[in-house]
């Protein structure tokens, strides 16, 4: 009998296999790798500048982070640090997902410079902080505030009593970092300004005489903050300067607004005209020879040179240093610079001239209306309540007149020639009708005849303070004696309370 041997093959790749299999099955698996921590780099690890080449406190920065095991998912920051009671240091570390930042420092109050120690940490998926902040210190150096008046909206040329300026302060540093400002006309003392207040009014004390001294108005404020501002010069050119500090002490060079002529009033009438030249020239003489003395703002003289910016408050102040006002004006629109709004003058005035017959200011307007002309402003500011509108047209002849209503010296006014355009009014409640115009009506055209009307002083019968006429009064002066005696009766007596 034979007998078969077994046969053995030998296959490296097998047994190696399997010795592998062995090793694994038969071996501790161990514990897995500690997660590691985040590693944290600044853009620029160091800044050396010394002396006037130091930053502001206005600085941008930038940082990344990695980490070998995981990824970085936001960075804690800190720039201030105190002391622990065991003797280290405790770090105010906020909260960021970004990887840069513009910083705004704050320089210590009353130092010139300092050193920020910026710190910038990763935090990883798994909540591990880097334990080596990235850090670098930054040197500061204070910037000087810088001071700015506005010279386009500053009273310019000669100016009744009254100047107005709007000023602005910044600071490379910060604006918080404004700590105080000052103001002085021309070589004159200092005085404390509101660092927070960006217009001034000055408005001369009417009770000092010599040395001239002003009231100081922020904003639109009827009341003064303060009451004895000198330096002033009276019929010559002042100029407004301002000037800042910051919290490190260091001040503006010193802003000067464009020279401004500041006139005294020098009668209790102010005559203001939007008129033409002659026309103003027409009034005035009448006024002349009642004779009456009175100051002149022309609003339209020099390209509107003396039209004030703001008109409120600026002619607000300049209407409350005279007990009488002669308010001559025409339809003509005219642009407000401040506002936007395009209008006739005597809408730009309205809400000022309201106020002052409010305070016991006496006011005789005399104007007339365009066909598109927008009342809104003029309701409630003046003793009307609208114009008569209708169709057909409506006009004044050379042979008739305006009447007056009430008893007392008051003349009948005639045109020199045919008067078309005429806009009647409608009276408000609180006020009476004061002239009647005998109107040709044309096709159709219907509709009340008041050209004028008058107001009394919360409602005191011996007191009028406000008269109102919608015909420009020189349209109706066939006469120059007539004329003259409207307006003195009007100003030098029913105004003479």
């Amino acid at each position: 009998m034979k007998v078969i041997a077994p046969v053995f093959s030998f296959d490296p790749l097998k047994i190696l296999f399997l010795s592998m299999v062995l090793v694994f099955l038969g071996c501790d698996r161990g514990k897995a790798n500690e997660n590691l921590p985040p590693d944290t780099k600044l853009a620029i690890d160091s800044i050396n500048l010394i002396g006037p080449n130091r930053l502001n406190s206005i600085v941008q920065m930038s940082w990344y982070g990695t980490d070998r095991d995981g990824y970085v998912v936001g960075y804690d920051i800190s720039i201030d640090s105190t002391s622990s009671p065991d003797g280290g240091t405790n770090y105010n570390w906020k909260r960021t997902f970004k990887q840069d930042s513009t910083f705004n420092f704050s320089i210590p109050e009353g130092q010139d410079t300092t050193d920020i120690k910026l710190r910038v940490r990763s935090i990883d998926n798994e909540g591990l902080i880097d334990p080596t902040p990235a850090s670098v210190s930054i040197p500061l150096k204070n910037s000087p505030p810088i001071a700015l008046i506005d010279k386009v909206t500053q009273s310019a040329g000669t100016n009744i009593g009254v100047l107005t300026y709007k000023w602005d302060a910044t600071d490379p540093d910060g604006d918080q970092t404004i700590q105080s400002a000052e103001f002085r006309f021309n070589e004159g003392s200092w005085f404390a300004l509101d660092p927070n207040q960006s217009q001034v009014t000055f408005v001369l004390n009417e009770d000092l005489i010599s040395p001239f001294q002003a009231e100081l108005y922020y904003g639109n404020n009827s009341e003064p903050s303060y009451s004895e501002v000198t330096g002033i010069k009276i019929d010559s050119a002042n100029i407004f300067q301002v000037r800042v500090t910051d919290i490190a002490g260091a001040s503006s060079t010193a802003d000067s607004a464009l020279p401004a002529i500041l006139t005294r009033p020098s009668s209790n009438l102010l005559f203001v005209s939007s008129q033409t030249t002659v026309i103003t020239n027409l009034y005035s003489g009448w006024l002349s020879e009642i004779p009456i003395g009175f100051d002149i703002l022309d609003l339209e003289a020099n390209n509107g040179e003396s039209r004030p910016y703001y008109w409120n408050p600026t002619f607000k102040h300049m209407l409350s240093q005279y007990e009488k006002v002669l308010v001559v004006t025409n339809s003509d629109n005219a642009l407000d610079p401040f506002t936007g709004l395009t209008q006739p003058l005597l809408a730009h005035m309205a809400l000022a001239l309201q106020q002052y017959c409010t305070n016991a200011g006496k006011l005789l307007t005399t104007t007339a209306f365009g066909p598109s002309t927008d009342l809104s402003p003029y309701l409630g500011s003046f003793p009307m309540n609208g114009i008569v509108s209708s169709s057909g047209q409506v006009r004044l002849v050379p042979d008739s007149a305006i009447i007056p209503q009430v008893s007392g010296n008051y003349p009948d006014l005639n045109p020199s020639s045919i008067l078309i355009g005429i806009s009647p009014i409608i009276p408000s409640a609180d006020a009476e009708p004061f002239y009647r115009a005998q109107l040709t009506k044309l096709s159709g055209w219907q509709g009340d005849n008041i050209v004028g009307v008058r107001r009394k002083y919360l409602g005191d019968p011996n007191k009028i303070n406000e008269v109102f006429f919608s015909v420009e009064l020189h349209r109706v002066a066939a006469s120059d004696t007539a004329l003259k005696l409207i307006l003195e009766q009007i100003i030098q007596y029913d105004f003479n309370w």
